[in-house]
Order: C-alpha cells, then structure tokens, then sequence
C-alpha cells in the first residue's frame, strides 16, 4: 500500500512539473512569436508559481527575458519588473552558467544597466532621505552581476571603456553612500580606490576621503592624503582650505605659514594665497583658546597686510572685504570692550574713555567700506545665492547693523532688519 500512494505522490508531482513545463513553453512563445509581454508575462507567472520550476534554466532564463522586457511596457515601468527578472537571470548564471550563455549575458547586461540608471536616479533624489541605502542596494547588484562566477563571467567584455566606465562610477557610488552615511571606516578604502582610478579620480574624492580621515581622527593618513591631492591639483581652491584647516585643527599654523609664504613668493598675483596668509596671521594672533601670543601685535599687522595684498589682487571679491572689514571692526569692538570696563568718573578716566571712542570710531569707518562692498556685493544676488554665500550675507548685514546702531544710523539698521529677516 505505501509503495501504491508514492507512486501516486510522484506521478502527482511529475503532472504539476509537466503542467508548469507547458506554461514556460506558452510564455516563450508568446515572447518570441508575437511578442506578447503581457501574455508571456501571465504563462510564466504560472509557471513559476509552484516549486519545480524555481531552478529550471529554461523557466529562469524566460522569466528573466520577460521581466527585462516589460519595462518597455508602460503599464509596468513604474514597478521596476527588470529587478525580478535580473534575480532570475542572477540564479540562472550561479546553477547553470553554461546555459545558452549569449543570450542570458545580453539581459544580464542590460538589467546591470537598468540597476545602474535606477541607482544613479535614486541618488540624486534630494527628496528622499533614504536615498543613500536605497541606491546603494541597488548599485551592489550591478556589482553582483559584474562578479558572476567567481567574477570571470565577462571576462571577453574587459577593456571595454563604456563597462569600465559604468563600474567605476558604480564603485564611486557606493564609497559616497557609505561617506554620506556617516560609515567613514567603510569608505575610506573605497574612497582610496576610486581616488587611485583614472576614471573616477577627481578633487572632491579627495576632500571627502580628506574629511573622512579627519573624522576617524586619523591625521597622519588625512595629511598624507592633502599633500598628494595638492601636488595632483595645486590650483585648487578647495583642496588648498583643506590643508589650511588641517594645520590649523593642529596646532600647526607656524609650519602653515612658512608654506604659504614660500608659495606666495613662488607666485605673487595670486589673491587667494595672501587672503590665507592673512587668516592664519589672524588665526594666531586670536586663539580660540588660552592666552593671546605676545607678539599679537606683529601678527596681527601681518595679518592686515595680508588681506590688502588680496584685495589689491582682486578688489571686487566679496568674501576678501567682507574678511578686512570684519578685521577692523573686530578690533573696534575690543576697544568697545575697553570702554566698557571703565566705571569710573573722574577726568581722566574720562579721557581715557574719549581717547578710546576716537580710536573705536575711527576702525568702524575703517571697516564700514569693505562691509557694505561685500554686502552689495551679495545683495545683488540675494534670490541666487549658495548656502555659503547666504552664510557671508547674514553676516554682513549683522556688522553693518551693529556700525550704523554706533552711528545712530537707525534707518539703515531698519532696512538691514528686514533684509536679515527675509534670508531667515
């Protein structure tokens, strides 16, 4: 009796395989012969609803040609279908790599390249917080393609500029995710790869592997990257307040600006090497912490030269008078501080209190041209401005606010309050 009912269980088994058969041989048919996506779409659903045909090549590879296929289909685009059609054709590869290989490695490529497309729309998507993990998925699995068996699948496609191309941008990809993410030790060694490939080698893979060292307090390695990044990129300015912000993080402004010296003798016209000579004069003259240097005096004459040496260069630039302007009225409002102190009431504390409102006035009209140059510098261009700039803006309008309340000027500070209101 037992041998009768296993008989019958596999007969029972071989009819639904038998029966599933016919439905992958219906929807290849209705693929090939009149392509008919939807109908091929219903057969092979019904094909593969039951377990026998979850590891048949022939069901994979039509299953993986239909899905492909149905993003030409409106009706389907949205859902992203070539995603389950890619899985079979992955499955297809790892249990039957052999099987009608040309065909499979044509929809395998393709459905790489939906993935690709996918994950680059999707990482662009400012809107979407999760963008990052989600466009990291699926950019691991043009990855995932790309090392089919043992990474030896493709291997007549290698050199291939276009394939190179869109898997080194893949790589790229994923390290910024990982970078934006906030998994540093993840994507320095991505970040390292895509800064040593010619094809995705670029300044801002050095700023963010830069920033990433900085983050993981590994300062040795940050270093050694910002002296490689400025002899591949020596003119750029971004790469350039990298090195000024790792000197300065520590403590190394002295050995700083000996190297700036040296290259701004090497090349005199250049503004922004002076206006960063003049911060880290500034800098060290005004420490955030601890006692102010005795020779705050020499260097902050320094850094005053400094900033004149750029805007001498290049008199119109915002960010230039913004900084000499803010220099001076930094140095009124210590005398402000000065006035302040003073509680007493005989003469000569009063003189000593006058002597120091002269002094105070005459560095807030020495500051008041460079603000208001920069301020209408911005001001020209309030509806366009970059967050950066907006920053340097508010605070343009805030020295200048605080000059003209000195001048009693207070119907300049109303229309600044209103310009300050509208940036926030």
């Amino acid at each position: 009796m037992k041998k009768v009912v296993l008989i019958i269980a596999s007969l029972s088994i071989s009819c639904a395989a038998f029966a599933q058969e016919k439905y992958v041989t219906a929807a290849r048919t209705a693929l090939t012969k009149s392509n008919d996506l939807e109908e091929a779409k219903q057969d092979i659903d019904k094909a593969m609803a039951g377990p026998a045909m979850q590891e048949n090549p022939k069901a994979l590879l039509t299953k993986g040609e239909i899905y492909v296929g149905l993003m030409g289909v409106e009706k389907y685009k949205a859902t992203n279908p070539y995603r389950e059609g890619a899985q079979a054709l992955i499955k297809l590869a790892e249990i039957k790599p052999d099987y009608e290989k040309e065909e499979t490695d044509m929809f395998l490529l393709m459905s790489a390249g939906l993935y690709y497309n996918e994950a680059v729309t999707k990482y662009g998507n400012k809107s979407d917080s999760g963008r990052y993990t989600a466009s990291a998925e699926l950019f691991r699995n043009v990855l995932r393609i790309r090392d089919l068996n043992g990474g030896k699948r493709f291997e007549k496609f290698a050199g291939i500029q276009r394939l190179d191309t869109a898997v080194a941008k893949t790589k790229m990809y994923l390290a910024f995710c990982s970078y934006f993410t906030g998994k540093y030790a993840e994507a320095i060694p991505m970040l390292t790869a895509a800064k040593d490939n010619p094809i995705t080698k670029s300044t801002y893979i050095y700023e963010d592997l830069i920033d990433a060292y900085e983050k993981q307090k590994d300062m040795d390695k940050e270093l050694a990257t910002i002296q490689e990044a400025r002899t591949a990129y020596p003119d750029d300015h971004g790469l350039r307040n990298d090195e000024l912000n790792y000197y300065m993080i520590t403590g190394k402004q002295d050995e700083l600006v000996k190297k700036l010296e040296v290259e701004a003798s090497k090349d005199p016209n250049n503004a922004e090497m002076q206006f960063n000579i003049g911060i880290v004069y500034n800098g060290l003259a005004n420490p955030k912490t601890g006692k102010k240097p005795d020779n705050r005096a020499e260097l902050m004459t320094k850094a005053e030269g400094a900033y004149l040496n750029a805007l001498k260069i290049a008199p119109e630039n915002p960010d230039y008078n913004y900084n000499l302007g803010g220099f001076y009225n930094n140095k009124a409002k210590e005398i402000n501080d000065q006035m302040n102190a003073i509680t007493g009431t005989s003469a000569s504390e009063q003189k000593k209190y006058d002597d120091l409102k002269v002094k105070r006035d005459e560095l807030f009209e020495k500051a008041l041209p460079y603000v208001e140059k920069a301020y209408n510098s911005y001001d020209a261009k309030a509806g366009t401005l970059k967050a950066a700039e907006k920053n340097a803006y508010s605070s343009c309008i805030q020295v200048l606010m605080q000059i003209y309340s000195i001048q009693n000027k207070m119907d300049k500070v109303d229309v600044l309050k209103k310009k300050l209101n509208a940036i926030k």
